[in-house]
This record gives structure tokens, C-alpha cells and sequence, in this order.
């Protein structure tokens, strides 16, 4: 079965029985190669398992984020204030760190027309990753270019007051839309339940009630997931919680656990997301987070194209910090290993380039031109 197969497959699986979620999924990740890509876990660990040989001989094990790519990176509200930083461990597992840097360096080299770069140019931007990651683990913080600072000072000017006004389509109701569509009944006294367990592992100073609940359908390679938007009041204030299924690495036989995932997002980040506690949906273990104004992700598209050597390298020193501060084993790359890397990363890149084709080819038999 070819690699595009393989995803198309995975994605039936997981998704036929709510075809407007497949058509969702896969309409997104038909864009472009770097689109298809972040959906394609399926495929990734398809061609990993075809050639184990490719993440082998460079140094260096540990807690990895798993779903590493350049859209990864985000802004979140920290107990210090507003901060940017890696952004996402749904899919974490202890591995090589070559597994997260060869699946950054790919989505680079992927997203080589979203940045509007040449081929040279894309080349020197992966090699700002490499350096920055070894800065990263050497312990040097990273520094974010002009316009990733402006970044974090406009998150950190959003009010959370505007944030949830756009939510509510009256008071005590949440908007219903197809990002956000009922929840079931079943659910309700178990996100209860799940909303009071936040409650007491963050503390809150207030009584804690739950007002209103929707699903929420967002991502690409989350669809599926279970996914759940609380209306909450703390005390008199109102608030939004987002309960999320825990399902564990698409590419490491481990249960999922989010007890484990908390940890490691408080283990590999310098400052970790504010008020994040581990729960159970009944059986499904989720994360419970607040969500916030400032919370945003950097999208390539949007990247400042007179800094993308710095925000290249700046990326690159956060996947290092990660890895150091999450490290099992350290190790020391060097320049064969950094030549290496780049050439493993770019026959993955060429295996999805090729995937891509043949997967919206399958996407366009069952339905047609998106």
C-alpha cells in the first residue's frame, strides 16, 4: 500500500463515521504539501517504519513534542504573563531527538512557497534551525526577532472580555456554528465532574459552575479528537474551558495519559501554560485548559520575510530548549550530523511531496473538487 494510502486509510478509519469531519480534514490538508503534512501523522509513521534507519546515529534522547512543525509555535498566557513558545504536546513520547528536528526540517523545506523563498533560501533557513537548536541545548535562551516581539506585546493587549463576547451569542449561551456544534447529552455530568477536578488541581479561590457546553471542531490533525468548549463561572466571572482528549502518540506504542502529558509540558517549557490540569471524561482522559485571548499560533503565511533567518533560528532554539530541558540522554551534534539530518529531511520531504499527489487524487474520486 503506497504512503498516500496509508493516510487516506487512517483517515476513513478514524473519521468515516462523520464524513463531514474526513471532508474537513481533508480539504484542509489538500492546500499544499506543508498542509498535507500536518495532517499525515498516519503517513509519517508509515515511512518512519519503512526506513528505521533514518532517525539513527545522531545523538541525544528524551521528551519530545512528537508533532513538530512550524506552526507548532504559539502564544500563551503563563503564570509570568503572555509568553511564546512550543505550543502543542498532544503528541509527546520519549524518542530521539532527531525524530522532532528531522519533522521541523521538513515542514521547512514543505513550506518553502507558503514563505516565499527559493530553493537556496529555504536550504539556509533549515540550516538557522539546526544552529538554533544547538544553542538551545547548549542553554542559550532564544531571541525573538522584532516581529515575533510584536507579536507577543499585541497578544497581550487582547482582552479576555472581547474574546468571550464573540462566543456568546446571548448571556449564559454559547454560540452554535459548525465550529462549534452541540455537545451531546451524555457528556454533561461528566464534564461537571471534569470541570470540578480543574477546579481543585488549579486551585481556584471561587466556586466553580458550569453554564453552557459545546463541542468544538478546530485543527487538522486533531479532527476526530474529542473536543469540548465549557461556559464557566468563577465566582461571578465568565470564563471558557477547552476539555481535550488525551489520546497519545500517533507514533509510539504508549497509552495515552494525561497526567504524562501535563508533565511534560511543565517539564520542557520554561514557562508553562497557566491553570492546565489532567481529567477524566468519564473513561477518555482529557486536558483542561482556559482559553484566553492572547492564545494564537504563527501561521507561515504571515511570517515577516526580512526576519525569517532570525524567527528560523529563534524556532530552532526552542525545539533545543525542549530537548535540554527534557533530555534523557545529551548529546552533541556536528556538522556531518547536521548534514545528515538535512539529507534525511529532504527525502522525507520528497516522500510527501509525492504522497500529496496521490492523496488528493483519492480525496478528488470520493468527493470531487473541494
Amino acid at each position: 500500500m503506497s504512503l498516500a494510502h496509508v493516510q487516506l486509510e487512517a483517515d476513513r478509519k478514524r473519521l468515516g463515521r462523520t464524513p463531514s469531519l474526513l471532508r474537513r480534514k481533508w480539504e484542509r490538508m489538500a492546500i499544499s504539501p506543508f498542509a498535507f503534512l500536518r495532517g499525515a501523522s498516519a503517513l509519517w509513521a508509515e515511512a518512519l517504519r519503512q526506513e528505521p534507519g533514518l532517525l539513527r546515529g545522531l545523538p541525544g534522547t528524551g521528551t519530545l513534542v512528537g508533532d513538530l512543525h512550524l506552526e507548532n509555535i504559539g502564544t500563551f498566557r503563563t503564570a509570568r504573563g503572555v509568553t511564546l513558545h512550543v505550543n502543542d504536546f498532544d503528541e509527546t513520547f520519549d524518542g530521539p531527538w532527531s525524530f522532532d528536528v528531522a519533522r521541523l526540517l521538513t515542514s521547512t523545506l514543505l513550506a518553502r512557497p507558503e514563505l516565499g523563498c527559493t530553493g537556496l533560501q529555504v536550504i539556509a533557513l533549515a540550516k538557522q534551525i539546526l544552529d538554533g537548536h544547538a544553542a538551545g541545548v547548549a542553554g542559550a535562551p532564544a531571541r525573538l526577532p522584532s516581529p515575533l516581539t510584536l507579536a507577543v506585546q499585541a497578544a497581550s493587549v487582547k482582552t479576555d472580555d472581547k474574546y468571550l463576547a464573540k462566543r456568546l451569542e446571548a448571556p449564559g449561551k454559547l454560540v452554535r456554528d459548525e465550529k462549534m456544534p452541540p455537545a451531546p447529552a451524555w457528556c454533561l455530568p461528566l464534564v461537571k465532574r471534569a470541570v470540578a477536578a480543574w477546579s481543585e488541581a488549579t486551585k481556584q479561590r471561587e466556586p466553580v459552575s458550569l453554564v453552557d457546553l459545546t463541542r468544538r471542531v478546530a485543527g487538522t490533525g486533531s479532527l476526530g479528537v474529542e473536543r469540548l468548549v465549557a461556559l464557566i463561572k468563577v465566582g461571578d466571572v465568565s470564563r471558557l474551558l477547552e476539555l481535550k482528549e488525551v489520546r497519545g502518540s500517533s507514533f509510539a506504542d504508549v497509552q495515552a495519559d494525561a497526567v504524562h502529558l501535563l508533565e511534560s509540558w511543565a517539564k520542557c517549557l520554561p514557562r508553562p501554560p497557566l491553570d492546565l490540569a489532567a481529567a477524566l471524561l468519564g473513561e477518555i482522559p482529557v486536558i483542561v485548559r482556559p482559553l484566553f485571548a492572547c492564545d494564537d499560533k504563527l501561521a507561515v503565511e504571515d511570517f515577516d520575510r526580512a526576519a525569517l533567518p532570525q524567527t528560523m533560528k529563534a524556532i530552532g532554539v526552542m525545539a533545543g530548549e525542549v530537548h535540554r530541558r527534557g533530555a534523557k540522554t545529551m548529546g552533541k551534534w556536528t556538522a556531518e550530523h547536521h548534514r545528515v539530518l538535512m539529507e534525511r529531511a529532504a527525502h522525507l520531504a520528497g516522500l510527501h511531496e509525492q504522497a500529496f499527489v496521490a492523496f488528493c487524487q483519492g480525496v478528488h474520486e470520493q468527493f470531487g473538487d473541494l
